[in-house]
């Protein structure tokens, strides 16, 4: 069970579960994310007045329990606590602009790159890596640091801008 919330924690999937440690205390919250390696719970709780994480290591739990799957009223609540502010919000057109830039870049470095989500909002290679809005190389996520990093390289390659400010991408005219 541990490894399918490890797996559905990168799916951008959200679960309630309730954690019983060795020392029969129980932390019941949102999972955000597990640690692949370690497989540490980040367990978060939205109070009314304050959020509070908590990190569970695996060493000390002796059962873990799901209590719902898929929790979307809280997804975007999780995003805004551990993403930094963007400088400048961007519109439906230009997300998928920058999707497209970044999907035909990906294509143009022959990586198996598709379109995936509810609201095709993700990008997916080869089953190994996802890049979330805004596709921007911190977006990623993976199990694999090899690959994490290798892409993350490539996003950012894709993504710098050239003297007179426009993107990389644009200037070769990738995806446009």
């Amino acid at each position: 069970m541990l490894q399918k919330l490890i797996h559905y924690s990168f799916a951008s999937r959200f679960f309630e579960v309730s954690i019983l440690t060795d020392d029969d205390v129980q932390h019941v919250g949102l999972v955000f994310t597990v640690d692949p390696v370690s497989e540490t719970f980040v367990l978060v709780n939205f109070d009314d007045s304050k959020t509070t994480v908590d990190l569970i290591t695996n060493h000390c739990i002796s059962a873990v329990r799901i209590l719902s799957e898929d929790i979307e009223t809280y997804k975007s609540q999780l995003d805004i606590l551990f993403r930094p502010k963007s400088g400048k919000e961007l519109t439906f057109e230009e997300m998928k602009q920058r999707q497209n830039i970044v999907r035909m870049w990906l294509l143009k470095n022959r990586l198996p790159v598709e379109i995936t989500g509810a609201n095709e909002e993700f990008l997916t290679i080869a089953d190994a890596l996802v890049i979330q809005p805004p596709y921007g190389a911190g977006n990623c996520v993976s199990t694999n640091e090899i690959i994490l990093g290798k892409i993350q390289g490539l996003i950012k390659t894709c993504l710098l801008t050239s003297k007179n400010g426009r993107l990389l991408s644009e200037v070769y005219k990738v995806g446009l």
